[in-house]
């Protein structure tokens, strides 16, 4: 049973408006007004002001909500194993007001009770009927996207769970109507079709996020022997270097789920710290989330050297690139909504996704159907090198 984690912290905020400190930014609020921004070495306090500041609301409110986009990764991976056969997906929405939607094919509330006995939780919680159950969307994208293959037409695909659909998005419509008028091609029910310019490119430019030779470094990793590396970006070089000197490649997966590969990092000593900020800023690395634990809706945030710090919202659990080879439809795609020019661009490959100290994932791309949103594979899947991601010293 899903209980609401009671989480006290005490905020103690010091602006000195004549004096501020070298860390400092201004950011403009919802009334034109601007709002101090510090980084007091507290990565959970920059997080949440600029939070804050985007959506008009008080830093306290802003990490309450923070607390529960984690309880509402706990009840997406609750629903999704024991009640598969009728959830329909979760999400969070941040206004008009803040809620998290939960969908089911039948019985809503009544399903939905036993998991929301908190009065916080259920005060939040918006229950929601669908047609069609998640596990049900997923077959489907997985039967439309294996015929697709292999009629050789590239397709991206992903889950629309607002929608309730599964969306495909072709850039050779004429070809894929052709197969379908044919009848080379049946599409299975709930599944649309959007054709879009292009599909979705790797970014992968000679940058990074300490400045690799081909791409951008990610999170500290270490094996079952203790040996300690960072990863990149799976569709990245194997050939990296950093500040001039050549890196071990180790391993790499480029299929499925994965776009990771790491290397060694011999004569280096390696933190688990991520770049964060323009100026050099570090935070550490002490937690990761899974991706059955990471909410449609949820603010993540990442770090690229071509477009920086910038953050967005969940929108898909289940993206399937057309750059990752059999594609396992578990890519993570981030709605550009929270008011930045990009959330990806050519160098960012590799970066990593994250807020406040926790590792969400890493960065692979953007999707065709939007260029300005951004897709990152799951932190979890970095266990497929036979590594972990490092969470202490």
């Amino acid at each position: 049973m899903l209980h609401l984690r009671r989480v006290h912290i005490l905020v103690v905020v010091l602006v000195i408006a004549s004096a501020l400190s070298p860390f400092g930014a201004v950011a403009q609020g919802t009334e034109g007004k601007s709002s101090v921004l510090f980084n007091d070495n507290d990565p959970l306090l920059w997080d949440a002001q600029v939070y804050a500041s985007n959506m008009g609301v008080s830093l306290d409110e802003a990490i309450r909500r923070f607390q529960l986009q984690d309880i509402a990764g706990d009840l997406d991976a609750e629903l999704s194993m024991k009640e598969a056969e009728t959830f329909a997906g979760l999400w969070l929405e941040h206004t008009p007001k803040f809620r998290i939607v939960v969908q089911f094919t039948r019985d809503a509330e009544k399903t939905i009770r036993p998991y929301i006995e908190s009065k916080e939780l259920a005060d939040i919680v918006e229950v929601r009927t669908a047609k069609v159950s998640l596990v049900d969307l997923q077959n489907a994208q997985a039967e439309a996207v294996l015929s697709i293959i292999d009629l050789g037409i590239p397709v991206e695909s992903g889950i629309n769970v607002f929608e309730n659909r599964v969306e495909l998005y072709v850039a050779d419509r004429i070809r894929f109507d052709a197969a379908l008028q044919g009848g080379k091609l049946r599409l299975p029910d709930n599944v649309e079709v959007i054709t879009v310019k292009e599909t979705g490119k790797p970014d992968a430019d000679i940058y990074g996020g300490l400045s690799l030779s081909g791409g951008t470094s990610g999170f500290a990793v270490k094996d079952s022997e203790g040996r300690k590396g960072i990863t990149t970006a799976g569709h990245c070089s194997n050939s990296q270097s950093y500040n001039g000197t050549s890196l071990t490649f180790k391993s790499e997966i480029l299929q499925g789920s994965y776009d990771i590969q790491w290397h060694g990092a011999s004569g280096f000593t390696v933190k688990n710290k991520i770049k964060w900020w323009s100026d050099g800023s570090t935070r550490d690395i002490t937690s990761t989330k899974h991706r059955n634990y990471q909410a449609i809706g949820e603010y993540v945030c990442k770090y690229g050297m071509v477009t920086n710090y910038t953050c967005g919202y969940i929108s898909d659990k289940n993206y399937c690139p057309t750059y990752v080879p059999n594609c396992g439809a578990t890519f993570i795609r981030v709605d550009n909504t929270a008011g930045y020019n990009d959330l990806s661009s050519g160098g960012d490959s590799g970066g990593p996704w994250f807020l406040v100290n926790t590792a969400y994932g890493t960065h692979s791309g953007a999707p065709g159907a939007d260029p300005n949103d951004a897709i990152y594979m799951a932190v979890n899947y970095v266990g497929g090198l036979g590594v972990s991601v490092m969470t202490a010293p």
